[in-house]
């Protein structure tokens, strides 16, 4: 059994939905989690020097055997553009991150994908999904 209580470090990187610069960047991280019943809870701290975000980034997951789900709750809304400016506000959908991954016991690490999942109105109200994605990887600190 993996226990999970504890400081991880780690990083994520954009895919689909992101301009080229984007994709090369690893945004690493910090994240402290504490076990509760079959579920946990942490606090998440991204790299800003590394296109990261300035929040207080709760995470909220489970972890089943070898395999890990953990959604990220931002306290702000962050847009990534095209041109990779990023730009941060206070409303009520706060960004919200989904991951999903296993645990690779040869390299002592989680891996897997996250995704945000969101709408975008593409004509007069017709609404299509516009999710992003991205890998990550994290490890004992």
């Amino acid at each position: 059994m993996i226990d999970i209580n504890g400081h991880w470090i780690g990083f994520y990187n954009y895919d689909k939905g992101y301009s080229d610069l984007m994709k090369s960047e690893s945004v690493p991280f910090r994240v402290t989690i504490k076990k509760e019943w079959d579920n946990f809870v942490g606090r998440l701290t991204e790299e800003e020097d590394y296109g990261g975000i300035d929040d207080e980034i709760l995470i909220k997951g489970q972890l089943n055997g070898d395999k890990i789900e953990f959604t990220k709750y931002y306290t702000q809304e962050h847009v990534v553009y095209e041109n990779n400016e990023s730009f941060s506000f206070d409303s009520d959908n706060p960004t919200v991150v989904h991951h999903e991954g296993v645990y690779d016991s040869k390299n002592s690490k989680f891996k897997g994908r996250w995704e945000i999942r969101q709408l975008k109105e593409i004509e007069d109200g017709v609404l299509a999904a516009d999710n992003n994605s991205g890998l990550w990887e994290m490890w004992r600190a």
